[in-house]
């Protein structure tokens, strides 16, 4: 594991040297490298929530609260028919949030996992390997936190359903916390595109975030 004090999501406010004997930096990196989150996504944004001021109030209620709000194995959905208005990037905020408060103690075990729904779908379709299928599988239903992202973005097949389900409803079963995003505002359009029984789970064993604003990636 290679150590760079340039890497650190502390160097602003750590005066500690050398980081290879740093036990917050080795912790944090393993939680990071083992979150399904690409290296760009690996530190927060900030966001601007002039037009989504509620939305933003309630999220950051939460990110300040965000143990208790995982160990209660709470869920949220973030919605909004626009894209690029901050619901990927408030679930990250969240997910990072929760390692930030967690890292202390924890060794080398996974807490949360960061997945587009789109891609994990085609890739449990195209696994060649089963056995790094099934450790996929093992991943989303242990972890303590997953973000669900895109998850109802567009219709998907009985199979895909399916599967989400599975790992779903286990996951609320075993009282594990669930962050979703997606363009679907509505429980009507959530069940034409999940599926009753899957959008039953999301819209109502979930705190539900409205994102009004339009695209707004090149503020950020």
């Amino acid at each position: 594991m290679v150590l760079r004090k340039e890497d650190c999501w502390y160097r602003e406010v750590c005066t500690y040297e050398p980081c290879a004997n740093c036990v917050r930096y080795v912790e944090m990196k393993y939680l990071m490298e083992h979150s399904g989150l690409s290296k760009k996504r690996q530190k927060p944004i900030k966001l601007n929530g002039v037009y989504d001021q509620r939305a933003f109030e309630l999220l950051n209620d939460i990110r300040l609260d965000i143990v208790n709000f995982v160990e209660n194995g709470e869920s949220l959905y973030l919605y909004s028919e626009h894209t690029g208005n901050g619901k990927t990037s408030w679930s990250i905020k969240l997910l990072l949030r929760y390692f930030d408060q967690i890292w202390a103690g924890n060794g080398f075990r996974r807490r949360g996992y960061f997945i587009h729904v789109p891609a994990f779908l085609n890739k449990v379709k195209n696994f060649e390997n089963a056995a790094l299928r099934q450790k996929l599988l093992h991943i989303l239903t242990t972890v303590d936190l997953v973000v669900w992202d895109d998850i109802a973005s567009t219709k998907l097949s009985d199979y895909d359903i399916q599967q989400l389900l599975m790992i779903v409803d286990q996951r609320i079963a075993d009282g594990l916390a669930n962050i979703y995003t997606g363009n679907i505002t509505s429980r009507d359009k959530l069940e034409i595109a999940l599926g009753d029984r899957l959008a039953s789970r999301i819209w109502n064993t979930s705190t539900l975030v409205e994102f009004k604003g339009k695209d707004r990636r090149s503020e950020w």
